[in-house]
């Protein structure tokens, strides 16, 4: 095996502003064999304004520069924008732009997610024409003029259906022309886009029996026109949508995922705003929006571009008027809690300070990976040290090799892992990227803090179809030591896996190991955070115990780093027929840091049916099918739909100054449990304020 080592760290003046995506560049830009072409697509930093999107105009904010696959690029997007005369708003104007109108008794549900088929039945009115106000489908390949122009020049990707648009192709592909008939559904979906079998690289999760995105969008807002419980919600609510990117589309480790879900989230907010305006309302109707995604590492904060703005949308004053683009409309927006509560993806600890023995940790890299793995290394508000280094030293030795010592970087400095044989490797092997983020001062005269982080990442096992420089599979050693002399906090996350090339099956996620971790109880079964001492029939006292008691690696602490902040709500799941936490929700450390730091999930709605009926029933790709899929992506997008059937009851004011989170927490407060359900406490870290029961049942839709 070739020997590999870390170069001294070294200034560094980066390419693109994010390390992920400048890791994606260096590694993936040369490479050989088939692959899909990315090519440079800008988002603005300035959201709220929208400011320039050109880097070097002067008196903007830079803007973020990520990688997008060419086929589905507006290349053309920034000049375009940058050549408007006002840029205060993205969208076209209701005078420009032939919007759909909403009624004034009307609410609106938005959904970002991926395989949505708004063609089904259960997404139309009574009529047949569709409940869908618009759909955005980011992963479509661009529309092109003649002449080579994209025939709509504010959409930076993809392609976008207003109402009338999808209820005449619904009339072009149901039988003779009649939208009460049958659908020829993969027709319609591939006329637009979204199915598409002509490019290697494009969208085809709807040929599948089951989609993530029709799944949940059956759940908010799937209904029966013609049902006598149903027909109030298919008459009152409408839909707008975002399809978002095939996941290779993210980047290895979710890379570019941040910046299509901003996109996403102003596009539906902005789109609401103009509705409203072509209709003659004072004001956008009420609009929730479910986002089923999420990444295993981030700061869950401002650090993180999707969190910081769902924050700024969350507090920015700009948006409490027609001049910031949203009309006044608050942010409801609603999360899933995360699935990776027993991933063994993260490890918090404690080190001390003064001279001490190197802490060491496993990361354990899997063999035959096709993909990057990367490795956040967090500490969050500390001081920062005199001689303007990082408060924590870090080594990473490779399988198989000794320590040669710990060293400590500088924000703005990498250190490189190279083969100490010569003419090994022509591509990067490793990188660590130090970085240092500034916090707000919480009051006049109070220490200037900061986050700082460590990245880690390490090229794939190996390159399907490429003789490329590698870095093994086996068992990284990560070594650390505290620099200074008060105990430090410190939270070690691997990030999510996502494969890069089209159909790639071997994205293997690596892992943290700790001795000391136990995965499996006395049963046989795989550990949860804690054990709950269920009893049927009767309560009982007992305490719920905790095992989550591992050292290094934790369950507690797993939550979804885009959920796992104040300004969303954010839900966990549990088991219907019996109450059970699901073991794989995601679990809160019960402990808020920061402004909008979360302590807790919000509230907890039913991820699976029953121990033997793993996951909930709703939508399948084809219309009329039914299919079980689990996940809190599913708790998440029930959540949705208890809060859109309390506004449409008024049970909770859209514009009033309780929360959806309020409204969800005093819901599961007040519920009582069924009958069926074992009774023993359950931790907060775990379900939040509680559960709620979910009542609406999938019903088929006639034909």
């Amino acid at each position: 095996m070739t020997r590999l080592g870390w170069q001294a760290w070294t200034d560094h003046d980066p390419s693109f502003d994010d390390p992920y995506v400048e890791w994606f560049h260096d590694l993936h830009g040369d490479r050989r064999g088939p692959k899909p072409a990315f090519i440079r697509q800008v988002v603005p930093q300035g959201f709220d304004g929208f400011t320039a999107l050109d880097p070097a105009t002067e008196g903007t904010k830079p803007a973020h520069v990520f990688l997008a696959p060419d086929y589905m690029t507006n290349e053309s997007f920034s000049d375009w924008w940058d050549n408007q005369e006002s840029q205060t708003n993205w969208l076209p104007a209701p005078e420009d732009f032939d919007y759909p109108q909403i009624g004034s008794d009307e609410i609106v549900a938005g959904i970002i997610d991926v395989g949505l088929a708004f063609g089904h039945r259960r997404f139309r009115r009574a009529d047949g024409t569709t409940r869908v106000l618009g759909a955005w489908q980011q992963g479509a390949a661009v529309k092109r003029e003649a002449s080579g122009a994209p025939e709509v020049a504010h959409l930076p990707f993809g392609a976008q259906l207003f109402q009338s648009q999808i209820d005449r192709s619904l009339a072009d592909f149901s039988l003779d022309g009649d939208l009460g008939k049958a659908l020829d559904q993969d027709g319609f979906n591939r006329a637009n886009g979204l199915v598409d079998f002509t490019t290697a690289a494009a969208d085809r999760a709807l040929a599948q029996r089951g989609a993530h995105g029709t799944h949940v969008m059956g759940l908010v807002a799937g209904a029966d026109p013609f049902d006598a419980i149903e027909k109030k919600f298919s008459k009152k609510v409408r839909v707008l949508v975002v399809s978002l990117p095939p996941s290779f589309a993210y980047g290895e480790g979710g890379a570019f995922l941040d910046y299509y879900l901003i996109y996403a989230l102003r596009w539906i907010r902005e789109v609401n705003t103009r509705i409203a305006e072509a209709s003659g309302l004072g004001r956008p109707r009420p609009l929730v929006t479910n986002i089923s995604f999420g990444k295993h590492a981030g700061a869950g904060d401002a650090a993180q571009p999707f969190v910081r703005a769902l924050i700024k949308h969350a507090q920015s004053d700009s948006l409490s008027g027609p001049e910031g683009g949203m009309g006044g409309q608050p942010l409801h927006v609603v999360l899933p809690a995360g699935n990776s509560n027993l991933d063994r993806a993260q490890a918090a600890f404690e080190l001390q300070g003064g001279e001490g023995e190197d802490t060491h940790l496993d990361w354990v890299v899997q063999p035959e990976d096709a993909t990057s793995n990367f490795l956040e290394i967090w500490c969050k508000g500390v001081a920062p040290p005199a001689d303007g280094k990082a408060p924590l030293e870090i080594e990473l030795v490779p399988p198989g090799q000794t320590s040669k010592g710990t060293g400590v970087g500088q924000s703005g400095q990498i250190s490189r892992l190279v083969a100490e044989a010569p003419g090994c490797g022509r591509a990067p092997l490793g990188r660590i990227y130090c970085e240092r983020f500034d916090l707000p001062a919480a009051q006049a005269g109070a220490p200037t803090l900061a986050d700082y982080r460590y990245l880690i990442c390490l090229a794939a096992d190996r390159y399907q179809g490429d003789k490329w420089a590698a870095a093994p599979a086996g068992r990284w050693q990560l070594r650390l030591r505290n620099r200074g002399a008060a105990a430090l906090a410190v939270k070690a996350m691997v990030q999510t896996d996502q494969s890069t090339l089209v159909g790639q099956a071997n994205a293997r996620r690596s892992y943290l190991d700790d001795p000391t971790y136990r995965r499996f109880d006395n049963s046989g079964r795989l550990q949860d955070s804690y054990a709950y001492g269920y009893r049927q029939g009767f309560a009982t006292d007992q305490k719920a115990e905790d095992l989550d008691t591992a050292t290094y690696v934790k369950r507690r602490g797993s939550l979804n780093s885009y959920a796992d902040n104040s300004a969303v709500a954010t839900i966990a799941g549990y088991r219907a027929n019996d109450g059970r936490p699901a073991d794989y929700s995601s679990s809160g450390t019960g402990k808020a840091t920061g402004a909008f730091g979360r302590a807790t999930p919000t509230v907890a709605l039913p991820t699976d049916d029953g121990y033997a009926h793993p996951g909930v029933l709703s939508d399948g790709s084809s219309d009329g099918s039914v299919v079980a899929m689990r996940g809190t992506s599913f708790a998440s997008a029930m959540a949705v739909r208890d809060v859109l059937e309390a506004w449409l009851d008024r049970e909770h004011d859209p514009y009033g100054a309780t929360t959806i989170k309020s409204f969800l927490r005093t819901k599961a407060q007040r519920q009582r449990p069924p009958q069926a359900w074992f009774t023993a406490p359950v931790k907060q870290e775990k379900l939040g304020a509680g559960r709620i029961v979910f009542a609406h049942a999938r019903k088929i839709p006639r034909l």
